[in-house]
C-alpha cells in the first residue's frame, strides 16, 4: 500500500512538473501578436494594420514550428515576411523601420 501512495504521489508531482513547463512556452499566437504589437507602437499603425500583420506573424510562426523545416524553407519565409511587410506599408514607415534594424530582424525571421 505504501508503495502505491509513493507511485501515485511521484505521478501527480511529474505531471504538475510538466503542465507547468507547457505554460511558460508562448504560443504562436502569443508571439505573433507580440510582435504586431511592438511594430504598431513604434510605426504608430491603426487597429486594423495591427491586425493585418498579427495574422501574418502567427502564420510565421506557425510556419516556423514545424521541426522539418529546411535552411531554404525558413530563407524564403523570411523573404515572403519582408515583402508583405514592404507592400503593407508606405515609404515614410520603411525608412523608419530600416533604421531599427534588430526590430526589423526579428519581424522577418
Amino acid at each position: 500500500m505504501k508503495k502505491l501512495i509513493a507511485v501515485v504521489t511521484l505521478l501527480l508531482a511529474f505531471s504538475i512538473n510538466a503542465n507547468a513547463q507547457d505554460k511558460t512556452e508562448l504560443t504562436s499566437t502569443d508571439k505573433g501578436t507580440k510582435e504586431a504589437a511592438m511594430l504598431t507602437e513604434y510605426l504608430g499603425l491603426n487597429d486594423t494594420q495591427n491586425a493585418d500583420f498579427a495574422r501574418l506573424f502567427i502564420q510565421k510562426h506557425t510556419v516556423l514550428e514545424d521541426k522539418s523545416l529546411t535552411a531554404e524553407r525558413k530563407q524564403e519565409l523570411s523573404r515572403v515576411v519582408d515583402a508583405k511587410i514592404r507592400a503593407s506599408l508606405d515609404g515614410n514607415q520603411i525608412e523608419k523601420l530600416e533604421k531599427n534594424p534588430e526590430l526589423f530582424k526579428t519581424l522577418i525571421n
